[in-house]
């Protein structure tokens, strides 16, 4: 794949503390290369096909406009920092799938995303097969995937 500067990026975001140094990277590339960026987060519902208590899906509702507003204070942050053009995308349904279809659908030419960490919950990626994926993503999105490695806590 040849080497230009982007037009449109994409950074997946899952929202924990290990986001911010995929965000931040984010940025810094959009402002380089004067790109579109559009943070993108997909809220996986799955729990609920297991749920017993009507309850539940009102705090998915608030959990899902708890992602767009996060992703809304991110459009902000990268707009403060210089970002020309920045939006946002949610989307519901199975990560990989998602991020894929997304991928695809805009014609993005870079994708940034975090490497998987162990984590007490549960990753969508496993990192023996992470790699694998990417490569297979790249392919087929005809993108660029440049992966971020969140910071260990208490590392200097």
């Amino acid at each position: 794949m040849e080497t230009r500067k982007p037009s449109h990026i994409i950074c997946a975001v899952r929202g924990g503390p290990e986001s911010r140094e995929t965000v931040t990277q984010a940025i810094a590339l959009a402002l380089e290369s004067g790109a579109r960026l559009t943070f993108f987060r997909v809220l996986d519902a799955e729990f609920l096909n297991h749920a017993t208590i009507g309850p539940l899906s009102v705090v998915y509702r608030e959990l899902v406009e708890m992602g767009q507003f996060a992703m809304l204070i991110l459009c902000d942050r990268a707009q403060r920092r210089g970002v020309e053009t920045v939006d946002c995308a949610v989307r519901e349904g199975n990560v990989r799938k998602k991020l894929r279809e997304y991928a695809i659908e805009t014609h993005a030419d870079l994708l940034v995303m975090g490497r998987p960490v162990r984590s007490p919950g549960s990753n969508t990626f496993k990192l023996a097969e992470f790699n694998g994926w990417v490569s297979d993503l790249e392919e087929e999105a005809d993108l660029k995937i440049h992966i971020v490695t969140p910071k260990t806590e208490g590392a200097g």
